[in-house]
């Protein structure tokens, strides 16, 4: 059971990876001798398919066997998280990257820790607020790729 989910999820990820690099492309790879916006997620849509086809050829040659210990809620988290991913790669182009990387954020946050407990909250909220404003700098200022905004600028 466990090994036909990983391999049901490796297929996903081949997918989402292409869906990456096809909406990468979309928002543009290269902006003359500069990379464009769609330049990192093209990259990281690649490397996300190359990884899925590998561990979905080691998986079905069986040179890589996972326990059959996986709980139902284990499954939700991964369901969860992947439809978070799902989300981001849609949002971004109406709430851009920094909002949707944000809800991102929260999404994996709270479904591999559901709770309110202070102390986690005390990480995880700046946490999602800082890493994306990193993200646009570091890209956006440093890098000069433009990044996919929303209409207030984020």
């Amino acid at each position: 059971m466990t090994n036909r989910v990983d391999q049901l999820f490796a297929v996903f990820l081949i997918f989402f990876g292409c869906y990456v690099v096809w909406a990468g492309t979309d928002y543009g790879y290269m902006r003359g001798t500069t990379p464009g916006p769609g330049f990192f997620p093209a990259i990281v849509g690649g490397v996300i398919v190359v990884l899925s086809v590998v561990n979905l050829v080691r998986s079905l040659a069986g040179s890589e066997r996972l326990a059959d210990s996986m709980k139902l809620i284990d499954l939700a988290k991964i369901a969860g998280i992947s439809l978070g991913l799902l989300g981001v790669v849609l949002l971004t182009p109406y709430l851009g990257l920094m909002v949707a990387v944000a809800l991102l954020m929260l999404v994996v946050g709270f479904t591999i820790n559901p709770t309110l407990d202070k102390k986690f909250l005390l990480r995880l909220l700046p946490t999602c607020a800082l890493f994306p404003v990193f993200l646009k700098f570091g890209f956006g200022h440093l890098l000069g790729i433009p990044v996919p905004v929303n209409l207030f600028g984020f």
